[in-house]
């Protein structure tokens, strides 16, 4: 009779972490398909404003550089102004498509479209993935307006 319980509770056990186990695992892929819906496209509602840059990181090591000159200014209207180390400027219209941002710079002639993916945006951080060449590129910004 003792053996019997013990075989019954095992196996209780065994079904319930069975259950638990599948429990788990839908609420999780439910729990990161609700992140990546609403992390992986930006709401272009936060971008207008003026950000400056806090950070910048190459290939996952922190560049240490001064920021103070670098900032990204984009409107409501759908026109941004970079401003980068020294006197370099550029402006011109950007859109927004999925998690890109797609800026074409006017200042110079052929017209030049960048791409950098919106890896977080927030009411007051703004992350930025670029590429240069084959070089991993981060620039972190802050809400400054």
């Amino acid at each position: 009779m003792i053996l019997d319980l013990r075989f019954a509770i095992v196996g209780v056990d065994i079904l319930l972490s069975g259950i638990m186990k599948r429990i788990n695992l839908k609420y999780i892929l439910a729990v990161v398909a609700g992140f990546c819906l609403s992390g992986c496209v930006p709401d272009p509602g936060l971008l207008p404003g003026k950000w400056q840059a806090a950070a910048f990181y190459e290939q996952y090591k922190n560049v240490q550089t001064p920021l103070d000159s670098v900032s990204l200014r984009l409107t409501a209207e759908g026109g941004y102004e970079f401003r980068s180390l020294g006197y370099y400027r550029e402006a011109g219209s950007y859109r927004v498509s999925g998690s890109h941002l797609f800026l074409t710079d006017t200042t110079r002639q052929p017209n030049k479209e960048h791409t950098v993916k919106v890896l977080h945006l927030s009411a007051d951080s703004l992350k930025v993935l670029m590429a240069d060449g084959k070089k991993r590129q981060v620039l972190f910004l802050a809400k400054a307006e």
